[in-house]
Order: C-alpha cells, then structure tokens, then sequence
C-alpha cells in the first residue's frame, strides 16, 4: 500500500516532536539526577569527616588529662603504693573519660587503680606492646583495640609515662576506655544514616572498634568470609564517598576518614534505597509531565502539518492531470494563491512550456560538450549522437543505423558486451586506449554505457558518454609518486598527522590517523575532523581551529581515552598559507604525551623514583622554586646541554641562563609564578646542534592553596618543524626537476606583478615548451622524456639570474619570471640565450644523442601602459609562443608583434 507524502510527513513530524521532547526530557533528569547524587554523597563525607573529627578530638582531651596528670605528679614523691592510691583517688572525675585509670611501675606490675582490686599486686602489662612503646620512647601511646584480661571488655588505652626530675621513667599511666560503652563516643553514637544506615570504625589492620553489631567488637571486619570491596579500599588508603554492597547484598553509599591521632577508619553506610528515594519521586514525576507534554506537541503538530500540506496535495493532482491529458504549452496558466506552493504551481505551468525549448537547448549543450554522446535502443541502433561523434565518422546520417554498421565490426566486439550489460540494467564504466587510426591519438578515454529506463524501470535503450581522460591519468600518476614520498616521510613520524581544507575535510593522514579513523590502508576520504576523532575530543579541538584557520599556529593538550584509561596527548595546528598569506588549510600533528602527563600530575613518592622517570623522558624538566633557584634537574640536561644536573642545583635561573636569556624569560617566569601556566617555543645550541624546544611552565600548588615554585618541561619539536617546513615545501616543487610548479608560479606571479607597479620597472613572463616533445615521448619513450625534462629544466635554470623566476606548469610547458628589466630587447637577449643553450649542446638522452629545440612567447609589461592581471599576462606570452611556433619553432616571438621573433 502506497503511503501518501502527506501521511508520511505528518508522522515525521510528530516523531520529531515526541523524540526531541523525550531526549530534552531524558538530558534534563540525568543532569538533576546526577546533581543530586552527588550532593548527597559529599554531605555523607562531610558528616563522616565531622565524625571523625570529633574522635579526634576526644583522644586529644583525654591524652590532655592523662598528660596533665602526669605533670602534677613530677613535683611530688610517692613512698608507697598507698599515698599513689590516694592520690589517684583525689582525682575521681577521670571517670567521666575512662572505664579505669592506672599506674604502672617499669616493670609493668600494676600499683594503683582508679577501679581499686584486690588483684591489683598479681596484673601486669609488661607484655602489653602499647606498654613496651611507652617505657622505650618516654612517650604516650593510645593502644590497639583488646580485651580487658579482668573483665574481658573491649577496650583501648592510652598512656602517659610519669618521668621524675632526673627524666628517669617512676610510673605509666593507662587510661583505659570501653569501646562498647556510651562514654567513648557519646552523642556520635546516636548519629543515624537513614533507617538502616549505621556508623562503624576499623582499625588500619581490619579489627572492628565501633559497630551497630556488638558482638563485632575486637574481630576482624572479613573473618565471616563475606566481601566488602569498599572496606578493603579504605584500608588501603581510600578516602571520599562510593557505592557498593554490604555483605548481606544491601546496596547503599560508603564513607570513610581516617583519624589523625591513632591508626583508625570511620565510616559510614548509608541504604541507597533510603538515600535516594527523594531522587527517584522526582524522576517519576517528571517522567509522567514529559510524557504528557509530548503527546500534547505531537498532537498540535500533527494537525498543524496536515493544515500547511493541503496545497501540496492539491498541486499533486493538478500536476497529474496535466500530464495525463497532455495538456498544451500554449494554454494559459491557472490562478493560484500567494505562497510556496503557489509558485511551484506557476513553475510547474512555465515548465511545461518550457518543454519543447529545453529540447533544443539539451541539443546545443550535448553538441557543445567536451565528450562524445550518443542514445542507442535496444536493437543497438543510434537514436540520438552530438556533434562529436558525427564529426569523428564524418557523417551527419548516423540515426537509425545500426552501432555495428557505423563502428567496424573489431571496435563492435570490444564494446558490445558493455552496451549488453547496461542494457541488462547495469551502468557500466570502462576505460580504453584511443585508436590512432580513427583520429582519437594515443590517448585515453573513460566510457560510462548508463541504463534508460522508462517509467516502470524498463530499460529502453543505453546513454552512451565518452571523456578523454589523458591528462587526469598523467596528473594522478604524478600525484601518486609525490603523495607516495609525502607519505614515507609522515608515516615514519612517531606521531599522528593529518591534512585537512578550511571546511575540515581530511585530504591527507598517515599511518597512524588511517589507523585511528579505522581504515587501515584506505581512504580518508569522506573523514572529517569530528568523524575522526569523535564528538567528545573534537569539542576540545574547536576552540582553537579559528585561530589556526586565522593563520595563527596554535598549540594545546587534548584528554582523550587510550587503551582502557585516561590518555593525554599535544596537538598542533600549523595553518598551511600560500603566498599572499591566505590560509588554506591546516596540518595537524597529534603527539602522545601521556606519561609526561601524568609525570606532571602525580605526586612523586621518593627523589630516587622521580630521578629514575624524569631521566628517561624525552624532555628537560627542572623545578624552580619560589626565589628562582633550580631544585631540581632531570639527566636530560647532561644529553642535550653537556651540563651534569647536580652542578646546576640551588643556582639561580640567570646563573645557567646568563643575563640576556634569563631578561628574555623573567617576565614569563613571574607569570608562572603568579599561577598561570605558560607554554611557548624556544631555541638552544649545543655545540654545532641548534634544537628547537616547547617549554611549558607550570605552577606547582600546593595543598595550603599557595604556589611553591614552578615545573619546567622542555620538549625536543626539532623533529616537528622540519617535518613542517618540508611538507610546505613539497607542495610547492615539481618532484621532476626541482623547480617550482604551477602552485608555486601561481602565487609567485601575481606578487611580482604588484612589485614591478610599486617600483616603476618592467617585468617580462616567458611562456615556453620542448619542441616535439610528442614525438620524442612516442619514439624514446616517457623515461628517456622525463630526462629530456630534466635536462631542459637545468639549462633553463643556468640560461636565467639567480634572482629569476624557473617553473614548471605540466608536462614540457615551463615559464620564466624576469623582474627589473631595462627594455624589450634586454629581454629578447635573454630569450634568445635560452635558444641557444638549449639547442646546442645536443642532449644526450639514454647513449645517444639527441637535438632538442625550445619555442619561447614573451610577454613585456612597461610601467606607465596601466596593469596587467596575472592571467592577461600569461595569455599574452602563450599567444607568442603559438607565434613561435608557428614561425617554424626554435625561436621566440614578443607579445606585441610577429616582427620580434628572432
């Protein structure tokens, strides 16, 4: 069933209207989502943090206490155990910060308790470790989590060791704290993370401290078994908010901070049921409101496409009864309404008229076309030839005669399986040779047999169209030999580099952009910048392409995935001029700078781990602190400046530098040290070396939010501007003999032209080609011509001023640029020079020897006769030079008259 345009419109449109609302709708709740995801997660850390703080704090109190205690003690002398017992008793209020607080002689034998027992005389703690620590260091400890050898509670302690006058070491006080009583953690113990959500502390082994379940206390936090992704990474140093899965599989948000005074974990487990449900009721809602606006805007713009398509329809109709009953050219147009579909139905009534004149005028163009057109039926007999082929069999009664009759039965049969396959529905294309004999010359031509089909797809006959392509075939073989070259050179750059026009089409890649557009050996064609490298790194390309594409070189870092993580690569955009100035593309070159990167981001966790990295990079990387001074020296200095790097260190910048670099460089230096990040081109010599480097100053900040100095990174890009300036001066030379070639002369003209006006002098332009190069290329062959072209170019090259313009257009055409000439006849000397260096000596060409004569045509501009365009320049010298030739050839001949031809 055929669906109208109508139909299908309208439909398009509301998909449009739905998708477009939906995707709206979609990007709209993902970014609140996500927002508010993420503020949930950083106020669990913060509460988390607080928490921990607040743990903090406590040991901190009650080391005070102990602290202050032990102070009070050193100006007093206790004879026995009883007068210490009595004085702990004094001291009552420790209670409302410990379980029990004791003394303990240096043999570990307890002499005084806050909790007085009658064991008292029988506890030790000598093989207590906190206890050992204490007596070796003279210092207090807070202890790991055990159990009370009394009463079997979990406790921690935290000592204080009494020293008397002398620093000798009298007694050690243990404050002991019970981890599962209210007194430890007080009001943090009613802190609560949703309904199901709980509070719990770790030691940095995995003891539990802290837990909802008791009975967890003192045991290893995985001894069940079970796994805790989470809490393992928080052992091994994680701090901050994520998301996983208790043991018993309940999803929910973790948070951890450690505590600065002992080696413990607070964290924290909040459902994520629970911690976005208000999220999820949001996303409900919302979801439900973009349903229904959608639908109300598909329903509108249904009705409203419906309402703007009805002339449409009814030009349909118009147009069908038009054509059914063959109405009259001549008959006068109907009336239509204003608007769009108004004027397609007046255009559609001209066209008709229009018909038979588009007939006529489809004859003169196909006689007029540089290609020879013919229409054939299905029995092979022409309907239809243009001018050009009634003039290649030199007959202008060629319709209705059969294809076999007219071509020779030997070019019948080469061509007849083409006309069978097109007249199969193929459309074919096929290249030949030209046949000397029948006029064509040794050329090439490319065929295209298309199918003519009728209203219902039956094929009726075959177009037939035939172009000579020799000399696009000669271009792209020449192009192939210099593309070939371009390409060895960039595929064996350790880079990714890539050509492409103002539009940002690719024209050219090597190996490794083919690579990364995923075509391997094949064409970038078709391969933008954005399809190359995808949505996500381009938007961090577009906002340097105006600079480049304003003639600017621009430089930059691009974050982009490699591998399976985070890779960092430097891009340049080198924009690609000609003569004038006018940027018509840029190249791109693309290094992998990743580990420099991360280098440059990671904190270094020892010297010798950095001096062993920072060696081995392909970069000069120093660190200059705050007053100037080098701290810092990787060993590329002693490969690239022959210094050893430990002379350098703690010498200001403008002792290595020297004064004049290090003026050139303060103002940059003070920049980076203001906190901006600077990166610019420098050069340096080492003895007969010249390197050009990139230097790039970064900021070193540190956590208190201050800059502490500056990181130097100095890259090797010699490699890179030569590859530039080569590229810009391949385009721009004929690989065959050296010179410059059309693009070059194209550029170079127009600014000589200007010059000559400027100045007040005369400028000559010398149009020339090999006499019978034809010839010499049939009988010897293109090798033996192409060293014919060779040898041309070099005497040309020799006959001219150094100061003179020598180029090659295409195939034996040169031309010859003399500026600052005195007259006509200075000119002509020097036409007449060439003649004769080329002429004599004869050429010798393969062993053998060869007489080779040029035709030179000379176009003379004089100042004062008004300007010359390029183009008008040229079309005069061309034009003498068909004189020349005509003349009888070995000569030259002036624009402004035959006389002058020599």
């Amino acid at each position: 069933m055929r669906i109208s345009l109508n139909t299908r419109l309208s439909l398009g449109v509301v998909a449009v209207v739905l998708a477009a609302t939906l995707a709206v709708a979609t990007l709209a709740l993902h970014l609140v989502k996500f927002s508010m995801q993420s503020s949930i997660a950083s106020e669990q850390f913060a509460r988390v943090t607080a928490i921990a703080d607040a743990v903090d704090q406590k040991f901190v109190s009650r080391r005070t206490l102990l602290k202050t205690l032990a102070e009070s003690m050193r100006s007093q002398a206790f004879a026995d155990p009883e007068a210490l017992q009595a004085f702990l008793g004094e001291h009552a209020a420790l209670r409302e910060a410990f379980a029990n607080v004791a003394f303990f002689d240096p043999d570990g034998r307890l002499v005084a308790s806050l909790n007085a027992s009658p064991q008292m005389g029988q506890v030790s703690i000598a093989d207590r470790t906190y206890f050992k620590e204490t007596v070796a260091s003279k210092a207090g400890r807070i202890s790991q989590p055990y159990s009370n050898r009394l009463n079997g509670q979990a406790q921690v302690a935290i000592t204080q060791p009494v020293l008397d006058r002398a620093g000798q070491l009298q007694f050690v006080i243990s404050g002991a704290i019970n981890l599962g009583e209210r007194n430890f953690l007080g009001e943090l113990a009613d802190i609560k993370f949703g309904a199901a959500g709980y509070l719990f502390i770790l030691t940095t082994d995995g003891i539990v401290v802290d837990h909802p379940r008791k009975s967890l206390i003192l045991t290893q936090f995985n001894a069940d078994g079970g796994e805790d992704s989470e809490s393992d990474q928080a052992l091994a140093g994680f701090e901050g908010t994520a998301e996983g899965s208790n043991r018993a599989g309940l999803r929910g948000l973790y948070s951890f901070k450690r505590i600065q005074q002992t080696p413990w974990i607070v964290g924290a487990m909040y459902p994520r049921s629970e911690a976005f449900a208000p999220i999820e009721a949001v996303t409900r809602v919302a979801w439900a409101g973009a349903l229904a606006l959608s639908l109300l805007a598909g329903a509108l713009g249904l009705a409203f496409v419906r309402q703007q398509l009805r002339p449409l329809a009814e030009l349909h109709l118009h147009m069908r009864v038009t054509q059914d009953d063959h109405v009259s050219a001549s008959r006068a147009p109907l009336s239509y309404a204003h608007g769009e579909i108004g004027d397609l139905s007046r255009t559609f009534d001209r066209l008709m008229q229009q018909q038979r004149a588009s007939e006529a005028r489809l004859r003169t163009i196909t006689d007029n076309i540089p290609a020879l057109v013919s229409h054939v039926d299905a029995s092979l007999h022409y309907t239809f030839v243009n001018a050009q082929i009634r003039a290649l069999h030199g007959s202008e009664r060629l319709i209705g005669r059969a294809v076999a009759e007219v071509r020779g039965a030997e070019e019948f049969a080469v061509v007849e399986p083409h006309y069978r396959r097109a007249l199969a529905g193929e459309t074919v294309v096929f290249e030949k040779n030209g046949d000397p004999a029948r006029g064509l010359g040794d050329r090439t031509h490319k065929a295209h047999f298309i199918p003519d089909r009728d209203a219902v797809g039956t094929v009726q006959g075959v177009f037939a169209m035939t172009f000579d392509i020799t000399d696009e075939v000669n271009a792209q073989k020449a192009l192939g030999v210099q593309e070939k070259r371009l390409r060895d050179i960039t595929d064996s750059i350790p880079a990714l580099v890539g050509y492409f026009d103002r539009e940002e089409n690719c024209l050219y890649g090597n190996s490794r952009a083919r690579q990364m557009a995923g075509v391997g050996d094949g064409t970038l064609e078709g391969v933008t910048l954005r399809s190359s490298v995808g949505d996500a790194v381009y938007a961090q390309h577009e906002p340097y392409l105006p600079s480049v594409l304003a003639g600017k070189p621009v430089r930059f870092p691009v974050h982009a995935p490699l591998r399976g993580k985070d890779g960092y690569f430097q891009v340049n955009l080198i924009p690609d001029k000609d003569l004038e100035g006018k940027v018509l593309g840029f190249y791109l070159m693309t290094f992998n700078i990743t580990a420099l990167k991360e280098a440059e981001l990671r904190v270094i966790d020892s010297e010798t781990r950095l001096r062993t990295i920072t060696d081995n990079m392909p970069a000069l990387i120093t660190y200059i602190d705050r007053d100037q001074k080098i701290t810092f020296a990787n060993g590329t200095y002693r490969e690239w400046l022959g210094v050893e790097p430990s002379t350098v260190v703690g010498k200001h910048i403008q002792d290595i530098a020297g004064p004049d670099l290090y003026l050139d460089r303060k103002a940059t230096i003070e920049r980076a040290l203001a906190g901006e990040r600077v990166e610019f081109e420098a050069e340096t010599k080492h003895g007969d070396f010249d390197r050009v480097t990139h230097v790039i100053y970064v900021p070193d900040i540190g956590a208190d939010g201050k800059i502490h100095g500056i990181f130097s990174l100095s890259l090797d890009i010699t490699a890179l501007k030569q590859v530039e300036r080569k590229l810009i001066e391949l385009a721009r030379v004929d690989t065959l003999t050296g010179l410059p070639n059309r693009l070059a002369f194209n550029e170079y003209l127009p600014n000589a032209i200007a010059r000559a006006r400027r100045a007040g002098s005369a400028l000559a332009l010398m149009f020339l080609d090999v006499d019978r190069f034809k010839s010499i290329n049939d009988t010897l062959g293109h090798a033996s011509g192409d060293e014919v072209l060779a040898e041309f170019a070099r005497r040309l090259h020799e006959s001219v001023r150094s100061s003179d313009m020598v180029a090659r257009l295409a195939g034996d055409e040169f031309v010859v640029v003399l500026e600052d000439m005195n007259s006509e006849d200075a000119a002509a000397l020097i036409a007449g020079k060439i003649v004769e260096g080329i002429r004599e000596p004869a050429f010798q060409v393969d062993g053998q020897l060869l007489e080779v004569t040029s035709s030179i045509g000379v176009a003379f501009s004089r100042p004062g006769e008004g300007p010359l365009t390029a183009a008008e320049l040229l079309a005069q010298a061309d034009a003498a030079l068909y004189n020349a030739k005509a003349a009888g050839r070995d000569r030259f001949a002036m624009a402004r008259s035959a006389a002058h031809a020599a």
